[in-house]
């Protein structure tokens, strides 16, 4: 089961994921999607799914306090977003939810997804984010369907790295050391 809770927007690639996801499902490759939001993708999406024999799920927007819940219900999180500026330069918060709820994620390679992820073992790199890269990424996923838990415990691990305290202490920390290096006291 992979998930997707966020803006249902025709720029994130939703169509072309689940496009893809119904190609694997023609191969053996049993997944399903749920994906949560609002946004211009959605009638389109919704269109998708009245064929899929319930692969493929769109549900509206929820409360954000009701999203670790919903996350729960999952095994994969998705990001298949195209590498676009807007892509490359804001800050992957869905990825962050993702690896706090335990999940491994299903992603595309841009910088910002690599600059979190960096050699993570719980990611299945998308060979790019047109429907064949996202279906090679789900040949991975698939194949490494036994190893979910021990992936989603690595990203919980990783997401540690990620609070507002770490953050913190980084930013304290170069602050500090750039103090020494100039000789400031």
């Amino acid at each position: 089961r992979m998930i997707y809770a966020g803006a249902i927007q025709h720029e994130r690639n939703l169509v072309a994921l689940c496009k893809a996801i119904l190609q694997a499902r023609r191969t053996g490759m049993n997944f399903v999607i749920t994906q949560i939001g609002d946004g211009n993708a959605w009638k389109e999406l919704v269109d998708l799914s009245i064929g899929s024999n319930g692969t493929i799920e769109v549900l509206p927007g929820v409360p954000h306090d009701q999203i670790a819940q919903i996350l729960a219900s999952a095994h994969i999180g998705v990001l298949p977003f195209p590498d676009e500026e807007k892509f490359r330069v804001s800050s992957p918060i869905k990825l962050f939810e993702y690896m706090a709820a335990g999940m491994p994620v299903l992603a595309t390679p841009i910088a910002c997804h690599q600059d979190v992820i960096r050699d993570g073992g719980y990611v299945f790199w998308t060979d790019g984010c047109d429907v064949n890269g996202l279906v090679a990424g789900l040949e991975r996923a698939w194949g490494a369907r036994d190893q979910f838990k021990r992936m989603g415990m690595e990203a919980v691990e990783e997401a540690r790295d990620w609070t507002w305290a770490a953050s913190a202490r980084k930013l304290q920390e170069a602050f500090i050391n750039g103090r020494r290096l100039y000789g400031i006291r």
